[in-house]
């Protein structure tokens, strides 16, 4: 069965104009401009996951949330207050029976990190691009090829034959398909020596923004195949 999404916040220029989690068919999505017409729509519907603007023409989004969590019969429902970046705001978003919140503006990437954690389910699966390792350490200058096993906006795990330890920065290139060239920073944050190829998880330091969005339409597509 598919989940259901009820989106009661003005998304629709970015969810055109980004490749989310959200537009994966194993969704199915509502969407509503007022808390009268949410209300209404996850009644009716009994949604899944609901993500609220805290800014609603005729009910504040914490007083939707409040409504939701007081109806025994509406209550079971995973909810994201999206606001806007000020302290009063935040803390409207934050106690209200919201279980997490976003401030505004906001990466598509954080939406989808949101999402699969309250929904359970899965973010990505593993990708394989060629990546061109420089590292940046005391020890070596040198650049190397690797292959990677997973990518995210956050990090990518390599496979090299390369002594890496826990700490050492990278310069990372590699061709992303559909995207292009994607030049970062890395730091090792975690080996695994136990296979046959020893296995590094890098954290990217800085990804500029185009970047970021390139890898999750890159794996929102990618999950879009695959189901």
């Amino acid at each position: 069965m598919r989940k259901k999404i009820l989106i009661v916040d003005n998304l629709e220029d970015m969810l055109a104009r980004e490749k989310t989690i959200l537009n994966r068919v194993s969704f199915e999505i509502f969407t509503a401009s007022t808390g009268r017409d949410a209300l209404s729509l996850h009644k009716e519907h009994l949604t899944d996951l609901m993500i609220i603007s805290l800014d609603l023409p005729d009910m504040s989004g914490d007083k939707l949330c409040t409504s939701i969590r007081k109806d025994s019969d509406l209550r079971q429902v995973s909810i994201i207050m999206t606001c806007n970046n000020n302290i009063d705001c935040i803390e409207r978003a934050t106690h209200c029976g919201a279980n997490a919140h976003i401030t505004k503006p906001f990466h598509s990437g954080q939406l989808t990190e949101q999402v699969t954690k309250l929904l359970s389910i899965p973010q990505r699966q593993n990708y394989r691009v060629l990546i061109r390792i420089s590292v940046k350490g005391t020890f070596s200058n040198e650049p190397f090829f690797c292959s990677s096993c997973d990518i995210s906006s956050t990090g990518i795990r390599i496979e090299t034959d390369r002594q890496l330890a826990k700490g050492d920065l990278l310069s990372c290139s590699f061709f992303l398909p559909g995207f292009g060239k994607v030049i970062t920073e890395g730091e090792i944050v975690r080996t695994d020596n136990n296979g046959d190829t020893p296995r590094y998880g890098i954290r990217f330091r800085y990804l500029d923004p185009a970047s970021r969005n390139g890898i999750d339409s890159f794996i929102a597509n990618r999950s879009e195949q695959k189901i």
